[in-house]
């Protein structure tokens, strides 16, 4: 057993009473080597020096951010494999965006099929026609598809990122609902006070710790010095009927009390940047290796040009060899020589080390080692199951994309043109449940990866004939369409004919063609900063 360390107390009694300091020595010492988890164990090499803190979410988060997205923006523009982790989420999260197809509660309602099939027409037009145009964006530059790329990559990025709603009346346009996107850098706690508990990373917050207002600077920590003084404008998180002004887009939230959130390569910057220094510095070696060509000697030493400059008082100094081009001749002076110059350039050991990395960051950013590399060179069966795994957490992705994003702005622009009075929706404004029930709706992203289409065909096949699934579903998650458009347009290529069992975009078995898992069922402002 360990023994533990005498202080001054212990001194004290064991000199006043040596048995009962012994006493004491021996208990602090087996007290300091019990433990029920050997984790946390204080008296092994490992952990010897190890100091977890058990501090508030808050407190390991907020005051790393700052350092922690400007390191994560860095890997991303600079490291191939930071920048990969991030495309490959969003590609497959969201592609060129997301599909969405009304479904409102006919029942609930009291409408007749008809007549809900043609409110959700006149719904999805109006969704077509805000989304499509880039003055959805208040910055008139993105269209809502592009919007979806850009809050989701800057929520990888940044750990969050924050979106205010904005109304603003334009020529030619059906509504004035339009959306900005505020980095995370900008939502600060007012002329850079400490966090507290009613604020928070810029965030102000009731008894209950829910979000009621944001404070957005007007420029960046680092544009501090620029000239002008920094201001703050405080937007309510909600307006006088409930209805949202800000929508805090964020990763997931892994502890009660997060107030913000770290980038997705938080837990994988050190790893990323060793392996960048290490590729980088492999291949400066490589290149020197391959310029050195022939060194000469001479009884002068001036065979090679600009080895020799003139100095102060016509003296002249020697310049180093720099080897920037193949085929490299240069001289040497009397008395130097080169010697068994052979640096094994390109290293074998590269590749399996730089893979072996690649695999440590797939594991700490929920990718699988093939996508992040996009290098598919095993086996079917585990392309296969990388793919199937991958596409699980892209579900997850997808679902919390669509949650804090898509459907609250669907929902504002519908609000909109109800209150407009561009569609009909009696109750709409007055009972909760019937909004709810105009406003369901949903989302249908890019199709899901495929390595054998025609196995992936006949499952899905076998699939629809257990009942287990939909063809939206299918259609949904295979192509990433919905299926009653690919139906129509079906039908007026003439590739299939209308009023065939089950053909009509209409017919019975779209009735009930409830949605699944990869799918996402929607229930059912104005601050310039």
């Amino acid at each position: 057993m360990k023994v533990a360390k005498q202080n001054l107390a212990d001194r004290l009694i064991g000199w006043i009473s040596p048995k009962t300091g012994l006493d004491r020595l021996r208990y602090r010492s087996a007290l300091s080597t019990a433990s029920g988890y050997a984790g946390a164990r204080r008296d092994r090499n490992v952990t010897v020096n190890w100091r977890g803190a058990a501090a508030s979410a808050d407190a390991d988060t907020l005051p790393d951010l700052d350092e922690l997205r400007g390191r994560s923006r860095d890997l991303v523009r600079n490291d191939p494999i930071g920048q990969s982790s991030i495309a490959t989420k969003v590609t497959n999260v969201i592609g060129a965006g997301h599909m969405v197809r009304p479904e409102i509660d006919a029942e609930r309602l009291r409408m007749t099929p008809d007549q809900a099939r043609a409110w959700e027409r006149e719904a999805l037009d109006i969704w077509t026609d805000w989304a499509g145009c880039r003055d959805c964006d208040i910055t008139r530059v993105q269209t809502f598809g592009e919007l979806e790329d850009l809050v989701f990559r800057s929520r990888l990025l940044s750990g969050d990122v924050f979106v205010v709603r904005r109304f603003k009346r334009r020529a030619g346009r059906l509504l004035a609902t339009a959306v900005q996107v505020v980095e995370a850098d900008r939502i600060s706690n007012p002329h850079w006070r400490t966090d507290s508990d009613d604020i928070a990373g810029g965030i102000e917050f009731d008894e209950d710790g829910a979000a009621v207002a944001y404070h957005v600077a007007d420029r960046y920590v680092l544009d501090r010095g620029l000239k002008g003084s920094t201001t703050w404008q405080r937007i309510p998180a909600y307006g006088a009927r409930g209805e949202w002004q800000v929508l805090h887009v964020h990763n997931t939230r892994w502890r009660p009390d997060m107030s913000r959130y770290a980038p997705m390569l938080a837990p994988v910057i050190t790893s990323l940047k060793q392996r960048s220094e290490y590729t980088e510095a492999e291949l400066q070696a490589a290149v020197v290796s391959a310029c050195f060509a022939i060194a000469m000697t001479s009884e002068g030493g001036d065979l090679s040009e600009g080895l020799k400059t003139s100095g102060s008082g016509g003296s002249e100094t020697k310049q180093e060899i720099r080897l920037t081009d193949p085929g490299t001749v240069f001289d040497l002076l009397p008395g130097e020589s080169v010697e068994s110059f052979a640096p094994g350039r390109p290293s074998p050991q590269f590749t399996p080390f730089i893979e072996a990395v690649a695999q440590e960051v797939g594991a700490g950013t929920d990718l699988p080692y093939e996508l992040l590399l996009k290098k598919f060179q095993a086996s079917y069966s585990a392309s296969r199951a990388a793919l199937e795994m991958a596409w699980q957490f892209f579900r997850v992705d997808r679902a919390q994309h669509v949650a804090q994003f898509c459907r609250p702005v669907y929902e504002a622009v519908i609000s909109e043109a109800v209150a407009r009075g561009l569609i009909a929706a009696p109750g709409f404004f007055d009972n909760p449940l019937m909004r709810q029930a105009y406003l369901r709706a949903t989302w249908m992203g890019p199709a899901r990866i495929s390595i054998d289409p025609v196995k992936d065909a006949k499952a899905d096949r076998e699939y629809l004939d257990m009942g287990a699934t939909s063809l939206t579903a299918i259609t949904a998650a295979r192509f990433g369409l919905d299926h009653r458009d690919v139906r129509k347009r079906r039908q007026e290529d003439g590739s299939e004919a209308v009023g065939a069992s089950g053909s009509s975009g209409e017919g019975p078995d779209e009735e009930d063609d409830d949605d699944t898992s990869d799918t996402e069922t929607a229930p059912g402002a104005r601050h310039a900063i």
